[in-house]
C-alpha cells in the first residue's frame, strides 16, 4: 500500500486522517510512505482527547468505589447462567461477577455430581440435569447447612460467621405452599440471613412468596425487571437481623445471559 504523504494531512480539520490512512495496511511491511513524513500531521482531535481523558476520570473514579465498597462490604451476586458448562468462559471473563466474594449460578444443566471450578472459589453443587440446578462458589470459609436438587426446585444454604445466604432456583410450577413451607424450616429466625434466586415468580403480578417471607420478617430487595421479557423474577429476600449488619443491592445486566446479575452487600 502505497500512501502519498500530503500536508493536508496537518490541518487541524483533518485530525486522524492519517491514522486513517495508514491503518488500511494490515502489517507495518505493508506499507510505503511516498514523500516527507511529517510528524505533525499524525494527531488526534482536541475533542476525542477531552472525550478520552473525561472516560478515563470516570473509569477511575468508578474503580476507586469498587475498592472502596470492597474494603467495606461482602460482594454476594447471583445469575441464571442457562447452562454453566456452555457460559463458563463467559462468567470467567466478567469481572463483576469474578470481583464477588460469594456468587450463585442457577440453571447449571449440570447431572448429580458434576462439578465445574473457578479459580479461588469452593464450589457447592446442586444439580438435576437439563434446565435445573443451582450452584454456589465462595472465597469466604464458610459451612454448608444443606444442597437439595429436585425437579420443581434446588437449593443451597451456606452459614458464614456472621450471616446465612440460601440460593434458590425454582422451576416454572413449583408449588408455592411448598417452597414456602421449606423455606420456613430452614431459616434460623435468630440468624442474619437472606435468600436470593430466581424465583420464577413475577414479583410485580404475584406477591404470595413474598407475602409468605414477609410474614416471617423478610423484605424484597429488588424492585425493577430483572429478565428480558420485561418479568421481575430474580429476588433478594433480607431479614431485620441481616438489615441491622448494614445492607445494599445492586442489579447488573450480563451480555451472555436474558437475566440480570443481582447483587446483596453485606458490611463487614
Amino acid at each position: 500500500m502505497v500512501i502519498q504523504w500530503h500536508k493536508m494531512f496537518k490541518n487541524p480539520t483533518n485530525a486522524g486522517l492519517a491514522y486513517v490512512a495508514l491503518s488500511r495496511a494490515q502489517e507495518m511491511k505493508d506499507v510505503y510512505i511516498k514523500g516527507d513524513l511529517e510528524r505533525a500531521g499524525i494527531h488526534a482531535s482536541p475533542d476525542a482527547l477531552a472525550e478520552s481523558d473525561r472516560l478515563q476520570t470516570i473509569f477511575d473514579q468508578n474503580l476507586a468505589k469498587i475498592s472502596e465498597r470492597a474494603e467495606k462490604y461482602w460482594q454476594i451476586s447471583y445469575l441464571n447462567v442457562r447452562s454453566l458448562k456452555c457460559h463458563k468462559e463467559d462468567v470467567e471473563k466478567d469481572n463483576f461477577i469474578m470481583g464477588s466474594d460469594v456468587f450463585s449460578l442457577s440453571e447449571t444443566w449440570l447431572k448429580p455430581g458434576e462439578v465445574v471450578e473457578f479459580d479461588g472459589f469452593e464450589g457447592v453443587f446442586a444439580g438435576h440435569g437439563k434446565g435445573k440446578g443451582v450452584s454456589a462458589f465462595s472465597k469466604i470459609k464458610c459451612n454448608v447447612v444443606y444442597s437439595i436438587a429436585s425437579e420443581k426446585f434446588s437449593s443451597i444454604h451456606l452459614r458464614f460467621p456472621t450471616f446465612d445466604v440460601i440460593f434458590v432456583y425454582l422451576s416454572s410450577g413449583c408449588n408455592k405452599e411448598d417452597i414456602l413451607g421449606h423455606l420456613k424450616t430452614w431459616i434460623d429466625t435468630n440468624r442474619p440471613t437472606a435468600i436470593m434466586g430466581d424465583f420464577n415468580i413475577d414479583y410485580c403480578s404475584d406477591e404470595k412468596v413474598s407475602k409468605g417471607l414477609g410474614m416471617i420478617g423478610f423484605q424484597q430487595l429488588i424492585q425493577q425487571s430483572t429478565r428480558i421479557s420485561g418479568s421481575l423474577i430474580d429476588h433478594i429476600y433480607v431479614n431485620d437481623a441481616l438489615k441491622s449488619l448494614g445492607i445494599g443491592s445492586k442489579q447488573d445486566s450480563a451480555y451472555y445471559s436474558d437475566h440480570d446479575i443481582i447483587t446483596l452487600y453485606v458490611s463487614k
